[in-house]
């Protein structure tokens, strides 16, 4: 079971999470990060791109950089969330997305990338997960990205949303006679709830530690 973050001695934030609740966080670090490299057409081409925006060579930084001026406006609604139109003018909202979409996106992947580089070095069973003050930052960044992926799936609009979700949940549990059918559906929603909980908890937990 989760333990909440604590300021230690030596100025370092400290949380213990068990093995599944790590193996969980880690996952859905993952999944956000590959959700937005599919949808916004960013692969593994693109540390190569990086390379030659860097190389000497000044053709080689010319092809990159006409390379990096494509956007992809996001077309899964989660990822819209993550990444908003910065204005109501469509040319400008695509300029901008020109200029500065890449450079977002490759921020949050570097820190959900940190939360699973985190977690793998804390192991694999119940124990402390230790953060030093950037690498808190990060995670609150990660875990505020992966939170607004899960909201879009369950429907959220508010944070108020949450609470009637969950409502809604409870007389679901209590109603008899629900068809079979459905119960895939509801245990999947079940574990959405779940872990949206977990990283809500876990992210005011940290804030709370760090103020």
């Amino acid at each position: 079971m989760a333990h909440a973050f604590r300021r230690r001695p030596d100025g370092s934030l400290a949380c213990r999470l068990d093995g599944e609740e790590k193996a969980i966080i880690a996952q859905v670090a993952q999944e956000t990060a590959d959700l937005i490299r599919a949808d916004l057409g960013i692969d593994a081409g693109g540390d190569a791109l990086r390379r030659a925006a860097e190389s000497e060579d000044p053709l080689r930084r010319l092809e990159a950089e006409f390379a990096g001026r494509e956007a992809r406006t996001p077309s899964d609604s989660a990822v819209r969330r993550l990444f908003p139109a910065a204005s109501e003018d469509p040319a400008l909202a695509e300029e901008y997305r020109r200029l500065g979409q890449r450079d977002l996106a490759d921020g949050k992947i570097a820190d959900l990338r940190r939360v699973m580089s985190i977690l793998d070095a804390a192991g694999g069973g119940h124990g402390e997960v230790v953060l030093d003050e950037d690498e808190a930052l990060s995670v609150l960044r990660a875990l505020n990205d992966v939170r607004i992926v899960l909201a879009d799936r369950l429907g959220l609009q508010r944070d108020g949303d949450f609470d009637t979700v969950r409502m809604l949940q409870q007389i679901g549990e209590q109603v008899e006679g629900a068809e079979s059918s459905g119960d895939d559906e509801h245990v999947g929603s079940d574990i959405v709830i779940a872990v949206y909980e977990l990283l809500s908890w876990l992210q005011e937990s940290l804030l709370r530690a760090l103020d």
